[in-house]
């Protein structure tokens, strides 16, 4: 057996506070950091209550709360690199678990404060970039201007991240995402506000909700998790899709989406389950990292076992919607829909067309090499009329007859057989007057041809709470929602025939387009200034209305 070494395994504090702050990329992630701590650590029988300002021309954010507050010890606790955290090692689950509070400004910042008060004692801590830049070794200076002083203030805490260098200060991000993460916290009815919003956890409307349990060999690993999926009524912005995973009440570790949010209709299933079970293992594993990725790691054996789990029972969940979807399409009223729907997207579609085309032609007169490859030019797919056409939902259509194998024809010949093509189903053609529905499909790989131009038109039951129209840019489709009031009114007495329901529909959906198109500018071009955005959609409002005049008659 070799001799003990004498040489020490060492870390730069300052290089390793850093480091942990590049996790924190966004103001939304280092303010949440901050308010889940708040939410959290509260003394019992107190509800939290947070207030995050959010001061764009001081380049500057606080978050105040009403917390349990931090003494003296607290601090340096609080300060000291990947301490262990108190509530921790009493047993009991939250947040907290790798210690980067002390980080999270530098993200974003180069100044932290901690204004403090606990038990009748006020504290004041501040720490600076320069100050971290400057450290060599094993500590870190701190500034403590206020130390012990005796307060008549409650208990709580103010966090100042200062200096923040970001291009620009987003507080509706910051809304978003506390929002989206107060799911975890519901139990405890945290109150959290930006500036003047007061934010809180709104579940989508629901249309139906499924309960799965792990199997046997599942729960020896899981335990006895329930597993719920939700599904939408409307498609689900990015940060409300998929499922929320809990390592205990109040303790958000992941949120998980099984692989299916770029499918037909996974952008509509959300839900929740709580695993206590991935905090509780002796893996050296840990089931999720310091970036705050919202993602587990599939090599920790319960999480490896978990994200199966989920991804199954939400394409199970999945599955079943496009089912439901395809029988209700399959009626009178639904091929005349799809008809009327479809009149529509030829409008925007070719609008699309001749919008990208005069792009395109200005950056070929640039003479840049690669001018011509418009931004939007990925969308410019292959007309829908080549390829061929399958059973599916989009257009009405007529099914060929199949030439299989039934009671009726003779079967194969003897030997192996290859068995059907899973991406394809009954393949037939586009018609006005069919009694199906049909998709475009290309030959080659066999995958579904997105609709000339790229825009879809779709008429969905979306509840009557929700908007009149929703735009899904997962496939770049105008939803017209037929639940809505004034649309449900419109069709009220000659249905889908009545001029004024077919006239608002082209009213709706020209909008929503108009607004889909300055989204994708604004995802294009982060910077493009409010008044060009309103110009745009102005501008693309009255050249659709204009085109499709004659719909109007």
């Amino acid at each position: 057996m070799g001799e003990l070494s004498s040489i020490r395994v060492t870390s730069n504090v300052g290089r390793d506070v850093l480091a942990a702050a590049t996790s924190f990329k966004t103001e939304a992630a280092a303010v949440w950091e901050y308010v889940v701590n708040s939410i959290q650590y509260v003394d019992d029988a107190i509800l939290p209550k947070v207030e995050v300002l959010v001061k764009p021309r001081a380049r500057s954010i606080e978050i105040r709360d009403n917390g349990r507050g931090m003494s003296a010890s607290d601090l340096t606790q609080f300060f000291t690199m990947h301490g262990e955290n108190i509530d921790r090692l009493r047993g009991r689950p939250g947040r907290g678990k790798f210690g980067t509070g002390k980080s999270a400004a530098f993200g974003i910042g180069t100044k932290l404060c901690v204004d403090t008060r606990r038990n009748g004692l006020r504290n004041r801590v501040e720490l600076d970039r320069s100050m971290i830049e400057a450290s060599k070794g094993e500590e870190i200076d701190l500034l403590w201007p206020v130390k012990n002083e005796p307060t008549q203030l409650p208990s709580g805490t103010t966090i100042s991240i200062e200096g923040i260098v970001l291009p620009k200060l987003n507080a509706s991000a910051i809304v978003e995402y506390i929002e989206r993460h107060l799911l975890g916290f519901r139990g405890r009815m945290p109150e959290v506000a930006v500036n003047e919003h007061l934010c809180e956890y709104r579940e989508p409307s629901v249309v139906e909700t499924f309960t799965f349990y792990p199997a046997p060999a599942q729960a020896e690993v899981l335990g006895a998790v329930e597993l719920t999926v939700k599904v939408s009524q409307s498609p689900l912005p990015p940060l409300e899709q998929g499922i929320a995973v809990l390592a205990g009440v109040g303790n958000l570790v992941a949120i998980e989406t099984g692989g299916i949010e770029n499918k037909e209709f996974g952008n509509y299933l959300f839900g929740e389950i709580d695993v206590p079970a991935l905090e509780a293992g002796q893996s050296p594993i840990e089931p999720y990292d310091t970036s705050r990725s919202l993602r587990l790691n599939p090599q920790h054996p319960v999480a490896g076992v978990l994200l199966p789990f989920i991804g199954s029972k939400l394409e199970e969940v999945r599955k079943k919607q496009l089912e439901k979807l395809r029988s209700a399409q399959k009626t009178e009223e639904a091929r005349r829909l799809l008809t009327e729907a479809q009149r529509i997207a030829d409008v925007l579609n070719d609008d699309f067309r001749t919008m990208v085309g005069r792009l395109q032609g200005i950056r070929s007169a640039l003479a840049r090499p690669g001018d011509a490859s418009s931004r939007f030019g990925s969308s410019l797919g292959g007309s829908e009329e080549e390829g061929v056409w399958v059973e599916g939902t989009t257009r009405p259509g007529t099914l060929e007859k199949q030439t299989g194998h039934g009671e009726d024809e003779p079967g194969p010949g003897p030997g192996p057989q290859p068995g059907p093509d899973p991406q394809i189903g009954k393949e037939g053609h586009p018609d006005a007057d069919g009694d199906a529905a049909v998709d475009p499909t290309s030959r080659e790989g066999h995958k579904r041809k997105r609709p000339r131009g790229g825009f879809n038109v779709e008429f969905r039951n979306l509840g009557a709470d929700n908007d009149r129209s929703v735009y899904d840019p997962t496939s770049l489709s105008i939803l017209i929602n037929l639940d809505h009031p004034v649309v449900k009114s419109a069709r009220r007495d000659d249905g889908i025939a009545d001029p004024s329901f077919r006239r608002l529909a082209y009213e709706i959906a020209f909008a929503e387009y108009a607004i889909a198109l300055g989204y994708e500018h604004a995802e294009r071009d982060t910077e493009i200034p409010a008044d060009d955005l309103l110009f745009e959609i102005r501008s693309t409002l009255n050249r659709v209305s204009t085109r499709a005049a004659d719909l109007y008659k």
